[in-house]
Formats: C-alpha cells, sequence, structure tokens
C-alpha cells in the first residue's frame, strides 16, 4: 500500500489554482448510459471481528461522482441505508448520490490487499454541493435514518470519514462556524453510542481558481479536531490536482484521482 501511495503522490497531487471557477458535471453525461451495476445482495451479519465498517459523509467527492466506476474485487460490501440491506459494492454505492464512481469502493479493496481487514462494509451518506450547515439541519435525518437502519442492523461503525468544504469555500463561513457546525454534526452520532474515530478531511478545491473563502474553511477543518470527541485529521484531498481531476470542472475526481483519493484515506485510517 505504501508503494501505491509513493506513486499516486508523484506529479499527480498537486495542482494549481487559476482560471475561472468552473462547477460543470458534464463528466457525468456518458455514465448515463451504463446500465446500473447489478446489486448482489450479502448478509450484513460479520463474523470475522477483522471487519471495518466505515460510514462515508460530505459532499460530491465523498460520492459517486468520480468519472470512472468501479466494482470490488475483494470482500467489500455496500449497506444501503435507504433499506437497510448490505450488498456487494459496486459504483454508483447505494447511499449517496452522483451516477460515477465512488473513492470508498477502492478503499474498501486497498485495506483488505493490504492485509489489514478481512471484510469491509461501507456506509455511503454524501449529498452533493451540500454545505455543512445544510447536512447538520435540513439533512439532518440522513443521518438520523441512517443510525437507526445500522442498529436494526447490528451494524456499529468502526470509523467516520467525513470530506466536505468545496461548497463553504465558496461562502463566507468562519472557521469558527465550520468548527462549531462540524462538532454538531458529530454529536448526532455520539449520542446514538457510536464512539468511532471521526476523520475529518480538509477538502476545499472545485474549479480552476481558488475559492474566495479557502483560508477560512481550511482553518475550521484544521481546529474542528477534537481528542473529547474523537475527531482526528484525515487527509488533505486539496493535494489532488487538476491531473486527478475532471477537465470539465476541475473539481470531481477522474478514475486516477479517484484512485489517489482513497489511498490517502488509507493513509489515515488506524
Amino acid at each position: 500500500m505504501s508503494r501505491l501511495i509513493a506513486f499516486l503522490s508523484t506529479g499527480l497531487l498537486i495542482g494549481t489554482f487559476a482560471g475561472p471557477l468552473l462547477t460543470s458535471s458534464a463528466h457525468q453525461t456518458g455514465l448515463a448510459a451504463l446500465a446500473p451495476p447489478a446489486r448482489v445482495e450479502r448478509p450484513c451479519a460479520h463474523t470475522s471481528g477483522n471487519t471495518a465498517i466505515i460510514v462515508v459523509h460530505g459532499q460530491s467527492n465523498a460520492g459517486n461522482w468520480g468519472s470512472a466506476r468501479h466494482t470490488a474485487r475483494e470482500a467489500v460490501d455496500n449497506f444501503d441505508p435507504l433499506t437497510g440491506k448490505c450488498f456487494a459494492a459496486a459504483d454508483p454505492l447505494l447511499g449517496a448520490d452522483g451516477i460515477g464512481g465512488s473513492f470508498a469502493t477502492r478503499l474498501g479493496d486497498i485495506l483488505i490487499q493490504a492485509g489489514r481487514y478481512d471484510r469491509v462494509i461501507v456506509v455511503p451518506l454524501a449529498i452533493g454541493s451540500s454545505s455543512l450547515s445544510f447536512l447538520n439541519n435540513e439533512r439532518a435525518d440522513w443521518i438520523t435514518n441512517a443510525i437507526s437502519k445500522l442498529k436494526a442492523a447490528g451494524l456499529t461503525p468502526t470509523h467516520f470519514l467525513f470530506q466536505q468544504g468545496e461548497t463553504d469555500a465558496r461562502s463566507t463561513i468562519s472557521a469558527e462556524q465550520y468548527a462549531s457546525l462540524l462538532h454538531q454534526l458529530v454529536k448526532r452520532f455520539r449520542a446514538a453510542g457510536f464512539d468511532a474515530p471521526f476523520y475529518l478531511s480538509r477538502s476545499t478545491k472545485c474549479g480552476m481558481a481558488e475559492p474566495k473563502n479557502t483560508a477560512a474553511v481550511r482553518a475550521g477543518q484544521l481546529s474542528a479536531v477534537d481528542d473529547a470527541l474523537n475527531i482526528r485529521q484525515g487527509p488533505d484531498t486539496d493535494t489532488i490536482g487538476n491531473d486527478g481531476r475532471n477537465p470539465s470542472d476541475a473539481c470531481h475526481m477522474n478514475e486516477t484521482g479517484t484512485l489517489a483519493n482513497a489511498a490517502l484515506w488509507a493513509a489515515f485510517i488506524k
């Protein structure tokens, strides 16, 4: 795994910001013609103590907005928060929006191939273009439902991965407001008895031009780290440059960027 991360880090992850902001999702157009993957149901119950149950939340780059779909090669399953059932993981993952690829599917393969887990269950919750306030308020029901379905299935998360910030980087939110909202969101899971580490990425890049509020959001993401709430620093996904993103918007990940994103997360998961 370390060789994979090193390879992806060389010449691919350092990007520059220049030119007009692009927010097009034109790269998803071709995916609409593809047939949805076959959904193969699997039992959610896990008998191995070496199973990772990973909740992935945030906005589009945490969802199914990559340009290339991937079907897991290893024992990676997708817990669907809508039905409360588990399926063999195949992009687009059930539970998040978008019709393309997800870094989480690839992450599961990486973790199993590295010998760190025997099975990975991914729980996708990401909603594209979402501000942190939107996820914590208008779509708090998304979290409430996921908690209910996970408990009904007898699943307790081992990790939370949160990748969000691109929308807020174009807003006027302050670092203090961002950290406060993030703590509120995490407390929703903590109140349910889910105490697994909550990894927070540093993510703001979307478009050729640097968003106006990048510094405040990145500062908020850093200051939100909190020992008492078990909030930990995750990867800096802004280091994935334009070579790893779609030329149509310089925001969403191409196949290289999606794999790089997965490798970055794999390096942080303990």
